[in-house]
C-alpha cells in the first residue's frame, strides 16, 4: 500500500510540472539565430518597398494613420492604427540566410488567437502573384525584442515578402542577410494602385495564425495588388471621420467598406453617409459593400440569423438604390455565403476566422474584385 501511494506521489508531482514542449521536440525548439557574417538593413530605407502604410512616406512610423491624423479620432482607434497589419516588406536577395531584429510594443498576450498571428513576422518567397509561404518568426511570449530567422536555402537571387504582426506595433525592423550577398528592390507587382479595406477585427486579421494568412494579404498575393488595411478590432464603427481619412489615400484602385460586424444595427445610420463622404472626392471608383460573415451562432439561431438577413438586405437595397440613381460602380457581396458550407469549423471563437476562414473568405472574395476591376 505504501510502495502505490509512494508511485501515486511520484506520478503526481511529474504531472503537475511544468511541461517544456522545446526539449521534448527538438523541432518546437527557438534555435538561437547565427548573427556571425550577417549585415544588418532597416527596411525603412531602399531597396526595401514597404506596403500597407498609407501615410508612411510622409510620417516614416509603422502606423496605419497618419501620426497626427487630419481628422479627429476615438483613442481605440488611435491604438489599434500602431497595429501593423497588411504591412508588407518587399526585396530581392541571394542570400543564403536571412534573419530579422524587430522590437515589438507589446508582449503578446490575447488568449484566442496564437502569438505568431498577433506578434509575429512570416515571410513568402516568389514573383508577385506566385508567392509562396517559407516560415513565421520564433520568439518568447515575454519578448518586445526578437532575433529570428526567416530563410535558409542556396544562394540565389529571390523575391521575398515580409509580412508584418496583425495585433502589435512594430517599432523597427532591420533584415540581415549575410556578408558578400546582394539585396536589391523587389520585382514589380503586375498591377499598380491600392485596394483599401475598412472594417473590423475580421478585417483586422483575428484571429489568423499568422500574418499572411489575413484574408487581405491573401487577396493580395492572389491579385497582386498593394493591400490598405483599415480593420479595427472592434472599432469599425463607420464614423465620417474614418471615411475623410480614407480620402486622402493616393492611388486608390478600389475601396471595400466590411464593418457591419461592429456597426450592427448602427449600419442603417452611419453607411450612407460614409458611402457619400467617399464619393465627394471618388465619385467613380468601384465601392465594394460587405456584409457580415455568418457568426456561428446565427447557424442555429433562427432569430439571429434572420437579423442579420435584415442588416444584409439594408446594405444590397441601399446599394441598388445608389445604383439607381446614378452610381455605377458601387456593389454589394453578402458576407454570409463566404465562409462555405462548412461555416460552423471556420472560426476559433464563433465570431473572427480561423486560417481556414480566411482561406475560403480570400477565396470566395476574389471573383467578386476581379470582376469588378476587369469590367
Amino acid at each position: 500500500m505504501r510502495f502505490f501511494t509512494l508511485l501515486s506521489l511520484l506520478t503526481f508531482s511529474l504531472i503537475s510540472q511544468e511541461i517544456n514542449i522545446e526539449k521534448m521536440d527538438k523541432k518546437m525548439a527557438i534555435a538561437q539565430a547565427d548573427e556571425n557574417g550577417i549585415i544588418w538593413y532597416d527596411v525603412k530605407s531602399p531597396p526595401f518597398k514597404l506596403e500597407g502604410f498609407a501615410w508612411f512616406k510622409d510620417e516614416q512610423i509603422f502606423k496605419r494613420l497618419a501620426k497626427f491624423p487630419s481628422q479627429p479620432i476615438r483613442i481605440h482607434v488611435e491604438n489599434l492604427a500602431y497595429h501593423t497589419a497588411g504591412g508588407q516588406a518587399h526585396f530581392q536577395t541571394d542570400s543564403s540566410k536571412i534573419l530579422i531584429r524587430a522590437k515589438l510594443s507589446n508582449k503578446s498576450n490575447m488568449y484566442h488567437m496564437p502569438s505568431t498571428g498577433q506578434s509575429g513576422f512570416d515571410i513568402y518567397s516568389g514573383a508577385p502573384g506566385h508567392q509562396l509561404y517559407l516560415k513565421t518568426s520564433r520568439f518568447k511570449l515575454n519578448q518586445t525584442q526578437v532575433t529570428s530567422e526567416l530563410f535558409k536555402g542556396n544562394p540565389k537571387l529571390r523575391n521575398f515578402v515580409i509580412n508584418f504582426p496583425l495585433y502589435n506595433g512594430v517599432k523597427s525592423l532591420e533584415v540581415g542577410i549575410k556578408a558578400g550577398s546582394q539585396i536589391t528592390a523587389p520585382l514589380p507587382r503586375k498591377n499598380k494602385g491600392k485596394i483599401l479595406v475598412y472594417g473590423t477585427s475580421i478585417t483586422q486579421g483575428g484571429c489568423a495564425a499568422r500574418p499572411g494568412l489575413a484574408y487581405t494579404n491573401i487577396l493580395s498575393r492572389r491579385l497582386d495588388y498593394e493591400f490598405i488595411n483599415l480593420g479595427f478590432s472592434g472599432n469599425g464603427r463607420g464614423e465620417p471621420e474614418l471615411a475623410k481619412l480614407i480620402q486622402e489615400v493616393e492611388d486608390k484602385t478600389m475601396i471595400i467598406l466590411d464593418y457591419e460586424a461592429n456597426a450592427n444595427e448602427g449600419i442603417k445610420n452611419t453607411l450612407e453617409n460614409f458611402i457619400d463622404i467617399i464619393r465627394e472626392k471618388h465619385p467613380t471608383i468601384p465601392l465594394l459593400i460587405i456584409s457580415r460573415i455568418l457568426p456561428a451562432d446565427a447557424i442555429h439561431n433562427k432569430v439571429k440569423y434572420e437579423k442579420l438577413q435584415s442588416l444584409s438586405d439594408f446594405q444590397k437595397s441601399l446599394v441598388t438604390q445608389k445604383k439607381k440613381f446614378g452610381d455605377k460602380n458601387i456593389y454589394f457581396l453578402d458576407g454570409k455565403s463566404l465562409l462555405g458550407e462548412h461555416a460552423h469549423e471556420a472560426t476559433v471563437d464563433g465570431t473572427h476566422p480561423n486560417s481556414y476562414g480566411f482561406m475560403i473568405m480570400a477565396e470566395n472574395i476574389q471573383p467578386t474584385i476581379e470582376k469588378i476591376l476587369n469590367k
